[in-house]
């Protein structure tokens, strides 16, 4: 799989030249920044800039300068996402809430699940501003373990250790059952675990209908909601201005039982994938411009 961060552009010198320099610079003039550095990495990165359009053809259904069009808002929301890093690690929970358009950020959803006990698995994908949320998740007052793939480069190293608190503690999947183990434990403690939902990195996927084509969708949230009884929460935090935020949640999916026979439980878990996909599509619909995974996302077979 290609991901955007293999891109040669990522690395510590431009996340120094970011840090050094967009704090310093008065809030106004980020956006027109954005818009000139976005479109130099739309016309630079081709590669990226193909994957990009082939994922939003399937979503929008254009083409042609249209499609393009939306394209270049993908390297946009990008810039507010690489922005966000000068401000959102080291925020107060005030701050943070100043960010918000609406204050309703699903908090009631959250505090309904964990008073079962059991902890509580946010769903998540690669829209909008994740760093945001899982910030965001810090005020209800329990520990936020992100179980993410932290690859080998000194960037996103960086960035892992940028997010990285007291609070909020990252689970490299890469640790494969002792990861595994870690997220079990966080959630019998009834802390909240962050997942990532729209990238297969381990070998337990299944495919669902993803606008009307088949995609690969990790299990693992599911599998791990089975046997720590915790519920699935899907959840993002969208774009709504320059570093102006939304929180979207959906309805909880409560875990598959542990007890039914082996069919049931492979439809179970199908099912409650689905429901998140579904809420993943829904809201892509109308914030295609926030999905911000740079390869293509359909096997070549179900393409146009």
């Amino acid at each position: 799989m290609t991901r955007w961060y293999e891109h040669r552009f990522h690395n510590i010198t431009a996340l120094r030249t970011i840090f050094a320099i967009i704090p310093r610079l008065p809030r106004f003039l980020h956006p027109p920044i954005a818009v000139v550095t976005a479109l130099i990495f739309f016309l630079i990165l081709k590669r990226e800039r193909r994957a990009v359009a082939d994922n939003l053809r399937h979503v929008t259904g254009k083409r042609g300068l249209a499609l393009q069009w939306k394209v270049y808002w993908v390297f946009y929301s990008f810039c507010d996402l690489m922005v966000s890093y000068c401000y959102v690690p080291q925020a107060t929970h005030p701050q943070l809430l100043k960010m918000l358009v609406d204050p309703e950020r699903g908090g009631a959803k959250i505090e309904q699940a964990l008073a079962a006990g059991n902890g509580l698995i946010v769903w998540t994908a690669h829209v909008g501003n994740w760093e945001f949320a899982s910030r965001l998740l810090e005020m209800h007052g329990r520990p936020v373990n992100v179980a993410r793939v932290v690859e080998d480069k000194p960037a996103e190293i960086t960035l892992r250790n940028l997010m990285a608190s007291q609070r909020l503690k990252i689970v490299d999947l890469r640790g494969g059952a002792q990861a595994t183990i870690e997220l079990l434990q966080a959630l019998s403690r009834n802390e909240i675990v962050a997942m990532q939902g729209d990238r297969v990195y381990q070998r337990h996927s299944a495919d669902m209908d993803f606008f009307s084509k088949p995609a690969s969708f990790p299990l693992g949230p599911f599998l791990l909601s089975q046997v720590s009884g915790a519920p699935v929460l899907p959840g993002f935090v969208i774009r709504q201005g320059w570093l102006r935020y939304r929180a979207l949640m959906g309805d909880p999916i409560p875990p598959v039982g542990r007890e039914a026979a082996s069919g049931d439980r492979d439809a179970g878990l199908q099912e409650a994938l689905g429901h998140a996909v579904r809420f993943l599509e829904k809201t892509l619909t109308t914030h295609y411009d926030q999905w911000m995974n740079f390869f293509d996302f359909w096997p070549v077979a179900s393409r146009d």
